[in-house]
């Protein structure tokens, strides 16, 4: 028996809407040097969030709108600061110093290998997805005996 939700496409409006806000403020921040040295840890938490909103408005095919939602976050941030790379070089100096493959610009690497961190973001957030997931279920399973 197949599954009520398997022909159900993702809700590309909420995965946009999510992404590219999280996305577009998370490389704004980078962009101005004001989470220089944090990234990581700010981007993590932006995921947390984003995943557990996924979770919370109960989306069918949870993990797959939180892969995507986190793939369109990394990919806006990653784009935005292609865009803008001059200032972010300013504000983040010692990234203007590494080497760009294939002799490529660094703008133009920048955007073609957006993609990447997209990927790794996408993976990240379908991962909270997924365990938020399964403690979620826990505690309503617990709490409705």
């Amino acid at each position: 028996m197949k599954n009520m939700h398997e022909s159900q496409p993702l809700v590309w409006r909420f995965v946009l809407i999510i992404s590219g806000t999280a996305g577009l403020a998370f490389g704004g921040l980078t962009i101005f040097g004001w989470i220089h040295g944090w990234e990581r840890y700010v981007a993590l938490a932006i995921l947390a969030v984003v995943a557990l909103l996924v979770v919370r408005r109960g989306m069918h095919r949870p993990v797959r709108h939180g892969f995507a939602t986190g793939f369109f976050f990394g990919l806006f941030a990653a784009e935005l600061q292609a865009v803008f790379l001059p200032l972010y070089f300013t504000n983040n100096p010692e990234y203007a110093l590494i080497e760009m493959p294939l002799g490529l610009s660094p703008r133009l690497a920048t955007a073609l290998g957006a993609p990447i961190p997209a990927t790794i973001a996408g993976l990240l957030t379908a991962g909270i997805v997924w365990l938020l997931g399964k403690l979620w279920k826990k505690n309503t399973s617990a709490s409705a005996t």
